[in-house]
């Protein structure tokens, strides 16, 4: 399976299928890549002050995500990236973030637009489902930015109601980009108004509205099960894409406990999940339809495993 171009390749598959019909490979909190221990932290931490000089040590192991870059994630068949971006208002620059700072934010996106004009048959989904303190003009000055990073690729959302595109419908376009953000700002401490933004730019996706997450919250296997299959099971909106968060959860306890045993990171405690999912994403696409799976530390097998549920319905 030639990855880097795999929609390309399965054109005559997916062709006439909604972009919601589609198996995508997607990675959670896709730009962490880079997270270590001498990171930078972000506000989105506690002030634990005794304890501050040993959160890098404790807490980067747990923050970090992902093993490849996102150049490689998009090489490798990733379509969908989870990008949490923050302003870091000392160094007046936007960053990927997991409570450290991780890969800068307009770098990365440089190395998204290089692919996309390089990959024409390639559909992407880049959701900001968080925006970290930014107030409407940050945001504006940003969006402003990324229209002129990808013009006429920007795909715009369909009508409350209607349906996403298909996969042919997008390509004959040529818009092959999709952009969310998220609706809810106040919950990230940034002020801006969502409809505002949208009035501004019609291709604009609301996180919330057109790019269905739910979030399992949880870090036992077997209740992260019974939460997907939950949450698969409720009605979609035709207008939206759905996201499967495939992803265990630390909770405080975990990071306790894991000073002293395994997992001590977050790398061990997907590897405990990850041996699970080709079942489960085989479950779920026979069952509830499975659209995007979202995956910590996500590897090019679970990629093609994913790709190639799409010629089994």
């Amino acid at each position: 399976m030639d990855l880097e171009n795999w929609m390309g390749s399965l054109k005559d598959v997916i062709w006439n299928k909604k972009l919601s019909s589609i198996v995508i490979p997607g990675t959670h909190d896709s730009g962490t890549y880079c997270i270590n221990s001498n990171s930078k932290r972000t506000k989105l931490l506690p002030d634990l002050q005794c304890l501050n000089p040993l959160v890098g040590l404790i807490g980067a192991p747990w923050a970090r995500t992902q093993q490849y870059s996102i150049a490689d994630q998009l090489v490798n068949g990733v379509r969908y990236l989870d990008l949490r971006v923050l302003l870091d208002s000392d160094e007046e620059k936007f960053y990927l973030v997991h409570s450290f700072e991780g890969g800068e934010f307009w770098k990365e996106l440089e190395g998204v637009a290089e692919f996309v004009q390089k990959h024409p048959t390639e559909v992407l989904i880049l959701d900001m489902n968080h925006i970290y303190y930014c107030n409407e003009n940050d945001v504006r000055g940003m969006l402003k930015r990324v229209e002129g990073m990808f013009g006429n690729k920007l795909c715009s959302p369909p009508i409350p109601g209607s349906s996403v595109k298909t996969y042919g419908e997008m390509i004959d376009s040529n818009q092959t980009v999709i952009v969310a953000i998220t609706e809810y700002p106040e919950q990230d401490n940034s002020k801006y108004v969502y409809a505002d933004l949208k009035n501004q730019f019609s291709w604009l996706w609301g996180s919330e509205a057109n790019v269905v997450s739910p979030w399992g919250n949880s870090d036992d296997v077997t209740q992260l099960h019974e939460n997907l299959k939950k949450s698969m099971a409720e009605p979609r909106a035709p207008d939206s894409v759905h996201v499967a968060q495939t992803i265990l959860t630390p909770q405080t306890k975990d990071v306790v406990i894991g000073l002293f045993e395994e997992p001590s990171n977050l790398e061990q405690l997907a590897e405990i999940l990850n041996v699970h999912l080709q079942a489960w994403f085989e479950e779920f696409h026979k069952d509830y339809n499975l659209n995007i799976a979202i995956v910590d530390f996500l590897t090019p097998a679970l990629i093609e495993y994913l790709v190639n549920l799409n010629l089994t319905k």
